[in-house]
Formats: C-alpha cells, structure tokens, sequence
C-alpha cells in the first residue's frame, strides 16, 4: 500500500486545482520512501529543523529539538489507561457512561517497550510505533513544520470559588475542543487536538488526554446499560477501534499562542477537497486551475480569522471576523487587528455594509444593551480594547482581542 505526498498550495479565499495521473515507464519513479532500521542508540528522526530523538532500545519518544527556536527540551509520551471504580465505602458510587472516577490516581502503562520503525521520504519522516497489539502510533514530522503531527489507531484550583477536590483526577479533567498547553520557567509544551477530548495536568510539567472511554458496569444515571461498545463478528466481539490526530509543539515561553492560534485554525477549519475522475484531454484543456476573491497582495492579519462566509437568499451576504488572541496573550498580536473589506473581497464591489449583532438578526445600531448592577463591582477594572465604527468610505474594520464582529454586506 502506498501513499502519495507532496506539498500544496491554496490562494487565500480560493482554489487550487492539482492533477495525478499515472506515469508510464520504469523511469518514471522519482522517489519512494524507505525503511529506515535503527542501528545507534538513539534514533534521530526530521527532514527539517524539527527534530525528534527516538530510545532504539524502548523505542519511546526521548528528545525534542528544534535548530531554529533553540528549543532543546526532554521529553516522554506513552499511553496509560485507568482502572474504573466500582464503589466504595466512601461512596458508592461507580464509573460508567457519565461518571468517571479511576480507582486511585496512578494510571497503568501500556507498555514500556515499543516496536519501532522509522520511514524517511523527502517531504516527511515516519515513525511507528507499536504499543501493544492494540495500540499503534505514527508520528509524522514534515519538511518546513514547525510541529509534530501524531496518530493514534489549574490543577486543584478555581478562580471563582473554593474548591473542595474529592477526586484528584476526574475532579482536574476538562474538556478541550481545540488545544491545551503546560509552561515552565523556560518552554510552553502545546497539544492540539482534532476532536473534543479530555485533558488534565495531574503532575507538574505533566499532559494528559484522555483518547478512549470503556467501562463494564453501569453508574446509574439513565443510560442503563455500561459504556462497553463492541462491534461483533461471527460470534467475536471487539472493542471499537478509535483513530485520531494530535499535533505537538515546543515553544521557549511566551511564544507558543501563536502557533496555537494560526494552526489550530488549519485544524478546526481544514481545507475543503473535491475529486473527480477526469481524462488527460479535458484536464489538459481548462484554462483556469487557480483562483482566489482575495487581492493578490493581500491577506488576513495573523491574529484575525473569517469564521462565516455566507450567501443568504436576500442577495446579502453574512460575514463574521474574528480576533483570535486574548487579551496580554502575546506580545504581538494580542492588539487591535485592522481588516480591509475591501481588498479581502478585491474583485468585487461592496455597495451595502451594515453592522449586527452575533446572531445577524438586528442591526448593531437598533440594538438595545441591558445594563446591569454586579455587587463588588470595581471601576478601576481595565477596559477591554474593541475595535470603532466602520467608516463607510475606507471599509476597515477593527477587532480587539478575542471580539467578534458580524456584518452584512451587498455587492
């Protein structure tokens, strides 16, 4: 089985056309990957300034460096899993559907001992790697990425009020939809993920996600039956396979946002692909393979994103822009963001723009705010930066960090 790799490129706001056909002749063979077998002690893996060192003896993951950032930092990864609690004299109450609680708080690993393999191409590096025979993992480093792309076949403390912990784990899970990171001193170690997971810090320096829920009993919390899927075959049942993605950085601290930020973007909203079958005639013949709205010689800031891009049936379109940074988050790109309208839609002519609220049901100018009286209130609270009116003429708009603005627009 092979795959095909090579690098692309997509206009902003547009479309870029590629064409794979099969070559003919035995000279036609430019490049195929090759297994690689580790022969020192440490394997080194990265056709980039990315670079991931490898235990030959373990086969687990030791070292991750990066020639450019000067990060240089030791690091380990494996899968652990959670023996569920069936009750106790404390409390009853089980793990199941709803209700996680391990029985204690040190994970089971895997395995310590991995099978390893290593695949080197031109455009990326492989690693494999074998668990157990459940367990699979491919780890993938690309040429010019500044990242890991890796596939799967507070802690005790809230702001708002004190927290009693009963559970030291399932009490310090959170739900993340997009990425999470921990921070020392010195480096900020950032995940980001391709679904909706779990994810703690129990220990200092220390990330956990959570992949994979399976349980034998049941919590009694109205699903009635444990969380125990199985897909079965002639009489054999199985539990289901999970496949994902997650994606690894090392950032020296207070430089890993952005990262965060632009690429989570690739991540939550990845490009849109379309296939189809054609004849070497007909492709041969189309006139145009790329197109983009977008002026040629612009493109968004990086800390602003289009999040809706609609056509309604009123002939209006609905656009929201987005500012992706926090407030004091980075240095550099937690500020006012400016967006020119008119370049971002270059070949088209905006002859209406007005203003709405979120939900692009009222106008921003009509709409009425609720004031509201909060005890222990404090007036010295800095105020937030949001971006001014939109002058008609000029079509720049303005967003502070982490605003929302929602427009409709007429060409």
């Amino acid at each position: 089985m092979y795959w095909l790799l090579f690098q692309a490129s997509v206009p902003p706001m547009g479309w870029n056309s590629y064409y794979i056909s099969r070559s003919t002749g035995s000279n036609s063979i430019r490049y195929v990957a090759t297994m690689v077998s580790p022969r020192n002690d440490t394997v080194e893996v990265g056709p980039g300034s990315l670079k991931l060192s490898f235990s030959s003896a373990s086969g687990q993951l030791e070292r991750i460096f990066n020639s450019v950032s000067g990060v240089d930092l030791p690091i380990q990864q494996s899968f652990f899993w959670y023996s569920s609690n069936q009750g106790d004299i404390v409390d009853a109450q089980g793990s199941g559907a709803y209700v996680f609680r391990p029985n204690g708080t040190t994970p089971t690993i895997v395995s310590s001992s991995v099978l390893l393999s290593v695949i080197h191409g031109p455009l990326v590096h492989e690693v494999h790697q074998q668990f157990g025979p459940w367990i699979n993992q491919i780890t993938r480093l690309y040429k010019n990425k500044e990242h890991a792309e890796v596939e799967y076949t507070v802690r005790n403390y809230r702001e708002d009020w004190d927290l009693e912990v009963t559970e030291p784990v399932a009490g310090n899970y959170y739900p993340v939809n997009l990425g999470v990171y921990v921070a020392d001193g010195k480096y900020e170690l950032s995940v980001l993920v391709d679904r909706a997971v779990g994810a703690s810090s129990i220990q200092d320096g220390q990330l956990e996600i959570m992949l994979h829920r399976r349980v034998i009993r049941d919590d009694d919390k109205g699903v009635d039956e444990p969380l125990g899927e199985v897909v079965c075959l002639d009489g054999s049942c199985k539990g289901l396979t999970v496949r994902g993605t997650y994606y690894v950085k090392v950032d020296k601290i207070g430089h890993g946002a952005h990262w965060r930020r632009t690429y989570g973007q690739q991540v939550y909203s990845p490009y849109l692909l379309a296939f189809t079958h054609e004849d070497e005639t007909s492709w041969k013949s189309y006139n145009v393979a790329k197109q983009s709205t977008m002026d040629e010689n612009y493109s968004l800031p990086d800390n602003v994103a289009i999040i809706t891009l609609q056509n309604l049936d009123d002939d209006t379109t609905l656009l929201r822009l987005a500012h992706l940074f926090q407030d004091l988050e980075d240095a550099q790109y937690s500020v006012i963001a400016k967006v020119e309208l008119r370049r971002v839609f270059g070949k088209r002519t905006i002859k209406e723009l007005a203003e709405t609220n979120l939900s692009a049901n009222q106008k921003k100018s009509e709409m009425k705010k609720l004031n509201w009286r909060v005890l222990g209130n404090d007036k010295s609270d800095p105020i937030p930066l949001k971006g001014g009116p939109v002058d008609s003429q000029a079509l720049v708009v303005e967003l502070g960090p982490m605003e929302i603005r929602t427009f409709l627009l007429k060409f």
